[in-house]
C-alpha cells in the first residue's frame, strides 16, 4: 500500500528525533567534562568582568570577504576583537585587543590558536575544550552560556559566581555579544559574512542539501544556507534590541548581514579614513 509520497519512510522522523536526543546528550556530557577540567582555570581567571571596557571595537570574522580589506587593519588603533578562525591572519597587521573562541576541538586549536599570545585576551565558554588554555599565554575570561543546558549554566553560577549570559551561535555573533558586554557603544565588522561565495560552497556546508540565493549587502547575488539565515535573525534581533545604545556598522564587502535603519553599510576604506573615532 503507497502511503502517498514515494521514498517516505513514516519512521524517518521519529528516528531522528531519536538520534538528535543521543547527540545532544553526547554534546551534554561533553559540556560537563569540559567544564570540570577548566574549572581550575575558570576559578584562576575570572570572567568577562575582569577585562578592561572599551568605547568601540572592530570585529574580525573569517568569512570570504576578509581578504578585500584585511590589509587595512594595519595602524588601527581601535580595539580589535578576532574570531578564533581568523586570529593568524589579523595578527598579520595588527594585535587584536581578544579573540573570541567558540567550541574549539584540537584540530582547531592547533590551527588557529598557535600564536604569540601574550598581552591578547582570549574569551572563551566554560565548556570550551581544555587544549584552548593550554598554551594560551595571555589573560582569559571566561562566559557562562546559557545555550548549554540549564542544569550546566546554573551549576556554573553556583560554583564560580559567573552569571549565565548570551553566547551567540556562532564567534562571529560571541564577538559581538563581548564587545556589547564591554561597554562598547560602536562595533565595526569586518569578513562577517553568513554566505558563500557560490552555490557549491553553499551546498557543501549543509546538511539537508538546500541553499538559498539572496542579495548581499554590495547588490549582488550570493548564496546561503538555513542554519546561516537562523543565525542573522538571531543576530538582527540582539542589535534592534539595542539599537538606541549600540551601533552596528557593517564593513564586510559582501554577506547577509544588513537590515534597513538597523545595520550600516560603509565601505572599511571609507570609514577607517573619514569616519573612525
Amino acid at each position: 500500500m503507497s502511503n502517498g509520497h514515494a521514498g517516505f519512510n513514516p519512521y524517518s522522523r521519529k528516528l531522528r528525533k531519536e538520534l538528535d536526543e543521543i547527540v545532544d546528550m553526547r554534546v551534554r556530557n561533553q559540556w560537563f567534562d569540559n567544564y570540570y577540567a577548566n574549572k581550575p582555570i575558570i576559578e584562576k581567571h575570572g570572567g568577562l568582568t575582569s577585562m578592561p571596557l572599551i568605547e568601540n571595537a572592530i570585529i574580525v570574522g573569517a568569512g570570504w570577504s576578509l581578504e578585500k580589506n584585511v590589509h587595512l587593519l594595519r595602524g588601527c588603533n581601535i580595539p580589535v576583537i578576532s574570531t578564533d578562525k581568523a586570529l593568524k591572519r589579523v595578527m598579520e597587521y595588527v594585535r587584536p585587543f581578544a579573540v573570541c573562541a567558540l567550541n574549539t576541538g584540537a584540530t582547531e586549536i592547533a590551527q588557529w590558536l598557535d600564536v604569540d599570545s601574550e598581552g591578547i585576551w582570549l574569551v572563551a565558554p566554560v565548556t570550551a575544550h581544555p587544549d584552548t588554555f593550554k598554551t594560551w599565554k595571555g589573560p582569559i575570561a571566561f562566559v557562562n552560556p546559557q545555550n548549554t543546558c540549564q542544569e550546566l549554566y546554573e551549576l556554573v553560577q553556583r560554583e564560580t559566581g559567573l552569571i549565565p549570559t548570551l553566547r551567540g551561535c556562532n564567534s562571529g555573533f560571541f564577538s559581538l555579544i563581548t564587545a556589547y558586554t564591554l561597554n562598547a557603544k560602536l562595533a565595526v565588522l569586518l569578513g562577517m559574512n553568513y554566505s558563500y561565495m557560490t552555490e557549491e560552497e553553499a551546498l557543501a556546508a549543509t546538511h539537508d542539501n538546500h541553499s538559498v540565493k539572496m542579495m548581499d549587502v554590495t547588490g549582488n547575488y550570493t548564496y546561503t544556507v538555513l542554519d546561516w539565515l537562523d543565525a542573522r535573525r538571531e543576530f538582527m534581533d540582539f542589535c534592534f534590541e539595542r539599537m538606541d545604545e549600540f551601533r552596528v556598522i557593517n564593513c564586510s564587502e559582501g554577506g547577509i548581514l544588513y537590515e534597513h535603519n538597523l545595520i550600516e553599510h560603509v565601505p572599511f576604506a571609507l570609514w577607517r579614513d573619514w569616519y573612525a573615532p
